[in-house]
């Protein structure tokens, strides 16, 4: 993949400095800024490489599958170590990546947060390697898993309050499995989940893990955190969620996930699950 290579809204790639591209626009003056334009007006997405780094321009609301198609395949040859995400939000927003899988999942939260898009499926789950190099989210829930590698997984007491010092107790829920059974019962939940009424988050409280609004979310939830629990190690997973609430608009959330199974001295079980939000919109479609 060259330096500074557009892409055109059937997919077609051009050198952005291309003579042609300029004359099928229709923009003969060499100082006009094609290049801008073609970005921020039609859709296209910009490329630049140096070494294993990418820089990628776009404006997600006019970009095409076709645009993305070409784009994800360019990432997938390329296999950049990092990325620079720039896209046009009203005001430029600008993001590093860690990955071009991690880029292609961020990609798709903003190209397809749509109130339109229907779901091929309701819950997808994905395993990430535990590599906090190789992915963004991770590195904010790498000391988290660094306690955890040290102390063995035990469990300690103030356990929320290190979650509180990381920063992370707002989208944190804490499980608790009663001995002798398999039951997953909720000690706490973060008060930044806001796909239930507010109230939930206190009701929730003593319930199975399954014993949500969304019968169908809390079972599918729950089958990870069994899987944490049954293999007594971290799982760091990427989520892709459509969550119906009785009463509530149906909203899609994407969020990576980490799983730890805690011990105490006493060898009673609990689970922690803290995610970092990608994107969460209302369906009107679902």
């Amino acid at each position: 993949m060259g330096f500074g290579t557009l892409i055109d809204d059937s997919g077609e790639t051009w050198a952005a400095g291309s003579a042609d591209l300029r004359q099928r626009l229709g923009f003969g003056r060499s100082e006009f800024d094609l290049v801008g334009y073609a970005v921020r007006t039609l859709g296209f997405a910009l490329v630049r490489q140096r070494g294993r780094s990418i820089h990628l321009s776009l404006h997600p609301a006019l970009v095409t599958p076709a645009t993305l198609g070409t784009l994800f395949y360019l990432l997938a040859e390329a296999m950049p170590e990092r990325l620079l995400l720039s896209y046009l939000q009203r005001t430029w927003q600008h993001e590093v990546l860690r990955s071009a899988h991690e880029a292609m999942l961020r990609l798709e939260d903003l190209v397809y947060a749509t109130p339109t898009w229907r779901p091929r499926s309701t819950y997808v789950v994905q395993r990430h390697p535990l590599t906090p190099r190789k992915h963004s989210a991770l590195q904010s829930l790498g000391p988290l898993l660094a306690i955890w590698h040290v102390t063995g997984g035990l469990w300690t007491d103030r356990l929320r309050d290190l979650l509180t010092t990381l920063n992370l107790l707002e989208r944190a829920v804490v499980l608790h499995n009663p001995t002798g059974g398999d039951r997953l019962v909720f000690d706490y939940r973060g008060a930044s989940f806001s796909f239930y009424p507010p109230s939930w988050n206190r009701l929730a409280i003593g319930r199975d893990l399954e014993d949500q609004p969304d019968r169908d979310y809390g079972l599918r939830t729950a089958h990870s955190y069994r899987g944490a629990l049954g293999d007594g190690q971290p799982r760091f997973e990427a989520v892709d969620a459509v969550i119906r609430a009785p009463g509530q608009d149906t909203r899609r959330s994407r969020y990576d996930r980490l799983i730890l199974p805690w011990r105490t001295s006493d060898n009673e079980r609990f689970l922690t699950g803290v995610s970092v939000l990608r994107a969460t919109y209302f369906l009107e479609s679902a």
